[in-house]
């Protein structure tokens, strides 16, 4: 990928394995946020191709049964948390409101969930996007940072339902700054610079 006559990230060859949790690493600007933004098929790549399960990945043909967290979601500030997950929920129409109360109740917000986001901490908007991701229930997880914003025990809390998630055989692309997140919850680690696997 080239933006401007500079190399985002090149000569990248991955291939994920199902059901398991893979972290990305690297400092800021080497590439880890928009190699995440081309898996899910939301950038054009210049050269190469993405698939799963031999099925293509690009822009109008996204990533599909994914929960995705990438940079900052907003909500609308003026709903509750509870109206933000039913709003994003009538898209696809796979979920009932039970799923969702139960979702929210997961990840801590149930006695928030008739809060406004407006109203809500960072922490939890943060839970809030974990919330949005799971809903759903899909097979894939793609994680920006999904820790930003969050206290000790909402770190510990959301590591929780990580792991119980692999369990589940869920396929988890993660990156964090937080080595001991990487450490306990990912099976392969790869680390970029400047665009590179290194």
């Amino acid at each position: 990928k080239n933006i401007k006559n500079q190399e985002i990230f090149k000569d990248i060859s991955l291939t994920f394995e199902k059901g398991k949790a893979v972290g990305l690493v690297g400092l800021n600007g080497s590439g880890k946020s928009m190699l995440l933004k081309a898996i899910c098929g939301f950038i054009t790549i210049d050269s190469g191709e993405i698939t799963i399960d031999d099925e293509k990945v690009a822009v109008g043909n996204y990533l599909k049964d994914a929960g995705i967290i990438i940079e900052h979601a907003d909500f609308l500030y003026n709903y509750t948390g509870l109206q933000n997950l039913q709003f994003l929920a009538e898209i696809q129409n796979k979920i009932s409101d039970l799923d969702i109360l139960s979702t929210l109740k997961k990840v801590g917000l149930e006695e928030a969930k008739d809060k406004k986001v407006k109203n809500y901490s960072l922490g939890m908007k943060q839970r809030l996007r974990i919330a949005q991701a799971i809903m759903e229930d899909p097979q894939i997880l793609i994680l920006d940072e999904p820790f930003n914003g969050l206290d000790k025990k909402g770190v510990e809390e959301v590591r929780k339902i990580l792991l119980e998630l692999k369990k589940q055989d869920k396929t988890i692309l993660m990156t964090s700054h937080n080595s001991a997140d990487i450490e306990i919850l990912c099976d392969e680690v790869y680390e970029l610079e400047r665009g590179e696997l290194i």
